[in-house]
């Protein structure tokens, strides 16, 4: 199976695409002011400095899953993230800071029951509990780290998930049951269907009607079926109007 981005908003497409999980490496001096697969892995390495006058060097991964790229942070040596919230969100800066979706921690776990812990503050320094593309990068960060495994527990807010390391390089996670009750996921819209979930419900935004859905799979969706991705939505303009949009 392939994944779908982890953002605000998705746009399905009928025709599956096949997800490309890329790895890059860097080392920076950056200022303290502030059931998917994936199909392939490919690394490159460079270096990148922030000048500053309290500088404190950090060590980081980036990584990409299906368009969703991650800063990942060694933390395996304790329990809790090295970084604030608000640190997160200015490395996640495209312009000023490193540049991601969000900032995912491997840490050490709470207890014998799990191999690690998995933390993430998005772009905006908010926490979910879970991310599915997130954590297949998380997954491959623990190999590339040496934790070679054929799968790895892993505690995250949104209970225990497995990812599995697939003898032919991929890596799926079965990421659980998806919780579709409005307001749990949680949304404004009004549920009007059954078990109080949001189905192709209308939605006005940026002068255009919508037929939205709402699920959360640890963070929430908003599910927009459309038949032609090149005529049907205009990426630019629509994604940042339903992205802030109340909903």
């Amino acid at each position: 199976a392939t994944g779908i981005p982890i953002n605000t908003c998705n746009f399905y497409h009928q025709k599956q695409r096949s997800g490309m999980l890329r790895l890059a490496s860097f080392l920076s001096l950056l200022h303290l002011s502030y059931s998917w697969t994936a199909m392939s892995v490919s690394s490159s390495r460079t270096s990148t400095s922030m000048g500053s006058t309290n500088n404190k060097m950090i060590e980081f991964s980036k990584y990409e899953g299906l368009g969703n790229d991650f800063i990942l942070i060694d933390n395996r040596d304790r329990e809790t993230p090295s970084l604030t919230p608000e640190q997160s969100e200015k490395l996640c800066n495209r312009n000023f800071g490193i540049g991601g979706d969000g900032v995912i921690f491997a840490l050490s776990p709470p207890s014998d029951d799990y191999d690690f812990s998995m933390r993430i503050y998005n772009s905006d320094g908010s926490e979910p509990e879970m991310c599915g593309n997130g954590i297949r990068c998380f997954a491959q960060f623990l190999k590339d780290l040496g934790a070679d495994a054929k799968s790895y527990r892993v505690n995250t807010l949104a209970g225990t998930i497995i990812p599995v390391m697939n003898d032919d390089g991929t890596i799926t996670v079965d990421m659980g049951q998806p919780e579709l009750r409005g307001p749990k996921v949680p949304t404004t819209l009004e549920p009007n269907f059954e078990g109080d979930s949001v189905v192709e419900q209308t939605l006005e935004c940026n002068g255009k009607t919508w037929k939205v859905s709402a699920v959360s799979m640890g963070n929430p969706h908003c599910v927009i079926f459309v038949d032609n991705l090149e005529t049907d939505i205009d990426f630019e303009s629509d994604g940042p109007a339903l992205e802030s949009c109340p909903l």
